[in-house]
């Protein structure tokens, strides 16, 4: 039997218990948290035997150590070749979700949403991306706001997809400026505005996504050179806030 396997196993016989577990990282405070995550990472990537690394990850996790359970879970996830554990890394993404750690959450919402344990679950999926979200993790912000702009796992709601739309452009996640772009040439979710939605296209295509680079010609050919003018001097505006996210090569182009 593989190392994996016994662990697994022993994880299960714990699993079955009928009295309800306290777990151990439920007596730590956010900055113990934040100082046993540090120390174990330090530990943990010494390691050269990804067997030993292993056998550590696992010990840690059994003692709370949330990074721990978190990087457990993604190697129970992807498994040891032959099968995957997703029992069991459910069960390590949710002790970990529960101390705030935004990426298990997202893994979460991920599982449910694409069905990997069983009939897909946008409503539970929309709820962890928003949990995720709101501890600023920009990913689980653009996903949220995709869902409410569809009205998937929850009840449509395009202001509020517009709102964390721009939280996710803020830190630099371009696909969030094509979609900005979308929305205000649409009048979705905010106030239909032509010139802005052509800066946001031509910021999105700067910075090299595939819908705004093909967008960006047929929506210059239908502005008037007034118009353009106006719809650059915004994109000017926009470049300047987000330098930082574009391409070195593209910064001080025209």
């Amino acid at each position: 039997m593989s190392l994996i396997n016994k662990l697994t196993a022993q994880w299960n016989n714990k699993s079955k218990s009928a009295a309800p577990i306290v777990w151990p990282e439920s007596a730590f405070s956010a900055e113990q948290h934040a100082a046993r995550n540090t120390q174990f990472s330090q530990t943990y990537h010494a390691y050269t035997n990804p067997q030993q690394a292993f056998e550590f990850c696992r010990a840690q996790a059994d003692e709370g150590v949330v990074m721990a359970l978190y990087l457990l879970a993604l190697q129970y996830e992807q498994g040891d070749g032959q099968q995957t554990y997703l029992s069991q890394a459910l069960s390590c993404y949710q002790r970990a979700g529960d101390c705030g750690h935004p990426e298990s959450l997202f893994n979460l919402a991920l599982l449910q949403l694409q069905g990997q344990l069983g009939k897909p679950n946008a409503v539970l999926a929309f709820s962890y991306f928003e949990q995720a979200a709101a501890l600023g993790l920009v990913q689980a912000q653009y996903n949220l706001a995709s869902m409410l702009d569809q009205g998937s796992g929850c009840f449509q709601d395009q202001n509020k997809a517009f709102d964390w739309y721009n939280k996710a452009a803020a830190q630099g996640y371009t696909q969030a400026w094509q979609n900005i772009a979308v929305m205000y040439y649409r009048g979705e979710g905010v106030e239909a505005d032509k010139l802005k939605a052509y800066a946001w296209t031509l910021l999105a295509a700067k910075a090299g996504v595939d819908e705004a680079i093909a967008a960006e010609p047929e929506m210059t050919q239908a502005l008037n050179s007034t118009e353009i003018l106006v719809g650059k001097a915004h994109f000017d505006h926009l470049q300047q806030g987000f330098l930082a996210y574009l391409p070195i090569e593209t910064r001080f182009e025209g």
